[in-house]
């Protein structure tokens, strides 16, 4: 019993904890698509398959929900999500510029072992807003890489 006014702390399922996948807040995916007995993917949402055709899932393609969707996924999954839905999963870990689709590239700071997907173009928001909270070897690179300087007042 809790008398002490709080909250009891949330009870994580074993795919939570695997996963990190959020009840309540995240979907369950539609899995196993791929294929002539593959489930069918809602409607809005394409099938996305692992390099090696062992797991496929359905994801949200839309301009709005695929950022949120693609970070979720592992790194084989999100590379294959990106070429399926044929859009850059931001603020998430890219190797190299195969990861990213233009006019983003991937900007990897060696010293952090990081590497993300920026928008090169002149007037991306990385450049006036994104860019501030990177450390100064990451912004090195993203430097070299695009040949733009952040731009914080």
């Amino acid at each position: 019993e809790n008398d002490g006014g709080e909250d009891p702390p949330p009870v994580h399922t074993p795919m939570e904890k695997e996963t990190g996948w959020v009840g309540g807040v995240d979907k369950l995916p539609t899995i196993n698509c791929y294929g002539v007995n593959g489930t069918q993917c809602p409607k809005g949402e394409q099938c996305v398959v692992k390099y090696d055709g062992t797991y496929s899932q359905c994801v949200d393609c839309s301009k709005h929900d695929f950022g949120r969707e693609c970070q979720k996924l592992d790194d084989y999954m999100r590379y294959a999500a990106v070429h399926t839905c044929k859009r850059t999963c931001e603020d998430a870990k890219c190797y190299n510029n195969a990861w990213c689709l233009k006019p983003y590239k991937c900007v990897i700071d060696k010293k952090a072992s990081w590497g993300q997907c920026v928008n090169c173009r002149k007037k991306a928001t990385f450049w006036t807003a994104g860019c501030k909270e990177k450390s100064a070897s990451f912004m090195t690179a993203a430097y070299k890489k695009c040949h733009k300087k952040c731009r914080i007042e």
